[in-house]
Formats: C-alpha cells, structure tokens, sequence
C-alpha cells in the first residue's frame, strides 16, 4: 500500500528526475527510500540517485529547473551530495536529497560487497538500489542489472557482517555509567549494542543495513529470524529504567547468537559470547 504522503512526493519528484536524466553526461536517475517503497510519511524527504558517466560540475548540481533552491552539501567526491527544496526555499519546502556518484564506482563497489567484503556505504548504496524506482535515463537498464546483482545476499558476506558486529564488547559498561548517574553515556551504549545486535540480525535475514537509519521504523523490520517481539522489546531497553532495560538488551543479544548458532555455523558463536560476557569488576578503595 503507497501512502498519500508518497504519492504527493512522487508527483513533486516527477520534473526533477525528468531534468536530470536529461543531462548530458547523465547515464541513469531513479527515486528512493521511502517516497520509493511508497511508506513515506509526513517528515519524509525525497531521495534521489543520479548516475554519471563523468563528474559533474557545481554548474549542473546547482541548476535544476524548478527547485526553489538548492545546496552543494560537499564538493569532494564521488558521492556528491545535494539538498534541493520544492515549492519553498529551506525550512518550509519539500527537500530533496540527491546523491550523485559516478557509474563505474557503482560497478566497482558492488563487485567488492559480492566478494563478501562489508563496507557500510556500500551496503547502504545495495538498499538504495533495491529500493529504487521510477528509473529513467539513457541506460537505465544499468539499475535493472544492479538490481538482479544484489537480490542475492552473498553467504560470506553475511559471515562477515555477523562476525564484525556480533563482536559486541564491554557490556559492562552500561553498569558503570549507570552507577555515575549518567544516563547520557548508558544510553549510548545501549544504542550501539542495540545498532551492531540490529546489524547482525539484518545479515542473518539478507538484508543489507550500513546506517542507523535502516532501523528508524522499528514496526516495519520485517525479519524472520529475529527474537520474538523484537521491536517492543527494542523500545523496552529504553523505556524502561537502565537495570531492566540492561536486562532485556541482554537477553536479544543471546537469542540472537543462538540463531547465529543455528543458522550460520561458519561463524564462531563461543568466541563471540566470550566476548560478550567478559566483566570488568570495579575495584574498592583501599581502607
């Protein structure tokens, strides 16, 4: 089901994908994230990939017809990053995030990821394109290929995202940082025990995730293999107060080693517990 939300942002997208596909140098365009998948809301942006045969100029990003303004987000690249605002300038227009990059780095990009080897914008970049649409362009056939590549998510790719992030250390330290009355620091940790347990979670069911924002939907996770409950039990380790949030991060993380276990033996489950279970005890003042 297309929220309206996604099909008025589609219809305001229209013209700018239209121009950019007709530039010279341009090989593909198409639409993504959420305006893409149709569940966007009322604070979605508008994301969009350009794919060039050569570097584009400052010129060409800063002349799109109809934008009401638009913002160089960074000059170095491959990617390029642009802000476009629809109908009104910044804050009241619609913005569009455009992220431009070179063809051939999206070749050798992927070719790299199917080889097993996890980088985080490249997976981010997988999603992108699995999620693109309304592609268009002189060779838009080329996301089309893209696509077919990356439906299949490599096993060893999968081994190595489960081996980097269920690397997950110094649970202890939540305790700590609770003890020094510091919820700032406890809630850090627990958002990057919770983002690496997500990472190994999103691997285990193919998925590809390289950002924190793959999981800002937590009812829409969509992962069969995953502890039961997991979204409410998500929000539990922050709802509720630190020991029992503590308590319940603890118990996702070991069910998701036991579907680790099960379902992906080449990794080495005990050394990861191992090191999941190390404990710095705290020292006592001397008398």
């Amino acid at each position: 089901m297309v929220t309206e939300a996604a099909r008025w942002r589609r219809q305001m997208a229209r013209p700018v994908l239209d121009w950019y596909a007709a530039v010279e140098g341009v090989d593909a365009v198409m639409l993504g994230g959420s305006t893409a998948r149709g569940d966007a809301d009322r604070w979605s942006d508008v994301e969009i990939g350009v794919f060039w045969r050569q570097p584009p100029t400052p010129a060409e990003r800063l002349a799109v017809a109809g934008a009401a303004e638009v913002r160089l987000v960074n000059v170095d690249g491959p990617p390029w990053d642009d802000q476009l605002y629809l109908g009104e300038p910044r804050p009241d227009g619609l913005m569009v995030e455009v992220a431009h990059t070179l063809t051939q780095t999206v070749e050798r990009a992927l070719d790299e990821l199917l080889k097993g080897k996890p980088d985080g914008q490249v997976m981010q970049l997988a999603q992108g394109i699995i999620d693109g649409r309304e592609v268009i362009g002189p060779r838009a056939e080329l996301i089309a290929g893209w696509q077919e590549r990356v439906a299949t998510y490599p096993r060893d790719l999968a081994i190595a995202v489960v081996r980097h992030n269920g690397n997950i250390e110094k649970f202890w330290r939540w305790r700590m940082f609770f003890e020094r009355d510091n919820p700032l620091l406890v809630a850090r940790e627990f958002v990057r025990m919770t983002n690496q347990l997500l990472n190994v979670l999103y691997a285990l069911n193919g998925r590809y995730s390289g950002h924190v924002l793959a999981f800002k939907r937590l009812d829409a996770l969509d992962l069969p293999l995953a502890p039961p409950s997991l979204a409410a039990r998500i929000r539990a380790v922050f709802d509720r107060p630190a020991p029992e949030g503590a308590q319940t991060l603890h118990d996702l993380i070991e069910e998701t080693f036991d579907l680790v276990e099960h379902h992906l033996p080449e990794v080495d489950v005990d050394l990861l517990r191992a090191t999941f279970h190390s404990e710095r005890k705290p020292l006592e003042s001397a008398d």
